[in-house]
């Protein structure tokens, strides 16, 4: 089915933002915060429907002149939106879900999710500073409340602390079976005993010992 008019427009105006965006990244002109301009024909060649850029002009999400172009202030608010879901999306898909292809479904996840999914997901990955193509992502409020107070949601065994209980959130290692089978899965209630010379669980009444790299592929949060 095709999508509204309007739903149609709007994703057009996000993935200019988003493009424009990229091109003040490459430029190093500081994201369109003053008088900054690129290369409008190399951001007609970046996208579909160039010819639409114009009613952005004239919606005021971009200011167009002399064959350049740069956000206005709504704009840049809107297009550092938009690239801060697009990388932060790129980073659940491959990072906890291990895809190796997920730009089309990052692409579509950015339109879709509300701002407090947005901060759900930042807080779940631990507010990376980058997307797995190097990118800094853009900062949001809950990665500055983080900066002052906050702990990720979420953590590796690898990086939890000795003598503390956890519930296991999910697994990311080739030994998820062998770990099923002694009861190690998904909402499981741990214990962690020790990390050295091994690491050494207490799962209900059973203790189990796994290597370092095991243990980096469970992650946990606190029950």
């Amino acid at each position: 089915m095709r999508a509204a008019p309007e739903t149609e427009k709007r994703q057009f105006e996000d993935e200019a933002l988003e493009s424009l965006w990229e091109l003040y990244e490459k430029s190093g002109s500081g994201m369109g915060t003053g008088g900054e301009t690129v290369s409008l024909e190399e951001l007609k060649s970046s996208l579909e429907n160039a010819p639409a850029l114009d009613g952005m002009h004239k919606e005021e999400l971009i200011e167009i002149s002399g064959g350049r172009v740069k956000f206005t202030g709504a704009g840049r608010l809107r297009a550092r939106d938009i690239t801060r879901r697009h990388r932060l999306a790129e980073r659940l898909f491959a990072d906890i879900l291990a895809l190796n292809e997920y730009e089309e479904d990052a692409c579509r996840f950015e339109h879709a999710i509300s701002p407090e999914v947005e901060e759900a997901i930042c807080t779940f990955l631990g507010h990376p500073p980058t997307c797995p193509h190097n990118r800094p992502i853009p900062r949001g409020k809950c990665c500055k409340l983080y900066a002052k107070k906050v702990t990720p949601l979420v953590a590796s065994l690898a990086d939890s602390q000795v003598g503390e209980d956890y519930k296991v959130v999910f697994l990311r290692t080739p030994m998820i079976d062998r770990l099923a089978s002694i009861g190690l899965v998904a909402g499981s209630l741990i214990r962690l005993v020790q990390k050295k010379p091994s690491y050494v669980l207490k799962v209900d009444e059973t203790t189990i010992a796994v290597e370092e790299e095991v243990a980096k592929g469970v992650f946990v949060k606190k029950p």
